[in-house]
């Protein structure tokens, strides 16, 4: 299984990830470029050409394209019914300068120099060569240009009660993107795999994502629960006897039980790094 391949790794002839699960879709809905792109959208102006690689529904692209309009924002992902999700949001949000297209980070169907700024959030995650990718993001951002990458840093979530179960299910998580050479937990590498890719570096933040508000923990904890049962990386490791059927309905219940404790609280990290790509001495 290689993310070198157009459509990307698979399990059981489904998206590895589980990124064609419309109920793994919809959790992603709810992100936007004024939150995930916080670090970014000052850097923005108005006729700038932006491409956002791994959009998912689209929800940050338009965002993208609200902020460079009348310039324009292409966003990419390798999974096609994330692609048609996004153009579906577009056509009703009436965003008029924003195109969406299946593609590879790895293989971005674009010229050289084409793009003002390359975004991309939660992608390199998935990628056992990131440094590659981010080449390539390299080859399309035009001299001067800036790249803006998010990458998640998960090795010590803050978990408040402690709750081995909730524990347990960051390890299979984790253990299920290292079967393929990805990782949720690399975030700390982001400025030196930029660095090694030909950027300057002029901005690298961890930071982390605080969520202690009773509606926001259900949230989330609803967010967990459709990943084990949407995502094809745990069914995965129950095949390959990592967990059991048993062990995962008690991840479930552990978690849904965590959710109502008074001071449930978890904290994840994210780092972003921002790169200019100067011109060719």
């Amino acid at each position: 299984m290689s993310l070198n391949l157009p459509s990307g790794p698979e399990y059981a002839g489904r998206s590895f990830y589980g990124y064609d699960s419309a109920e793994v879709q919809a959790g992603y809905m709810s992100r936007e470029a004024r939150q995930a792109a916080d670090f970014l959208m000052p850097r923005l102006s108005s006729g700038m050409r932006i491409l956002d690689c791994g959009c998912g529904p689209g929800t940050i692209t338009l965002g993208l394209a609200t902020a460079v309009a009348p310039g324009r924002a292409v966003g990419i992902d390798l999974e096609p019914t994330m692609i048609e999700r996004a153009r579906r949001l577009a056509d009703q949000s009436a965003v008029q300068n924003v195109d969406f297209k299946v593609a590879n980070i790895c293989e971005i169907p674009f010229e050289n120099d084409e793009f003002d700024v390359v975004f991309s959030s939660s992608v390199t995650e998935h990628l056992s060569d990131p440094v590659r990718a981010l080449r390539e993001v390299r080859r399309v951002v035009r001299p001067d240009g800036l790249a803006a990458v998010v990458k998640t840093e998960w090795s010590f979530p803050f978990i408040v009660p402690e709750c081995p179960e909730f524990t347990r299910f960051f390890e299979l998580f984790e253990g299920g993107f290292n079967r393929i050479g990805g990782s949720l937990n690399r975030g700390r590498f982001l400025s030196s795999y930029m660095t090694e890719a030909g950027f300057d570096v002029v901005e690298f933040i961890a930071s982390m994502g605080n969520t202690t508000e009773a509606e926001s923990i259900a949230s989330s904890v609803e967010g967990y629960i459709t990943w084990m049962d949407n995502i094809p990386l745990f069914r995965e490791s129950v095949d390959l006897g990592i967990t059991t059927d048993e062990e995962l309905n008690s991840i479930r219940a552990a978690l849904l039980e965590w959710a109502q404790h008074p001071d449930a609280y978890i904290a994840t990290a994210r780092t972003h790094a921002v790169g200019v790509k100067k011109r060719d001495r």
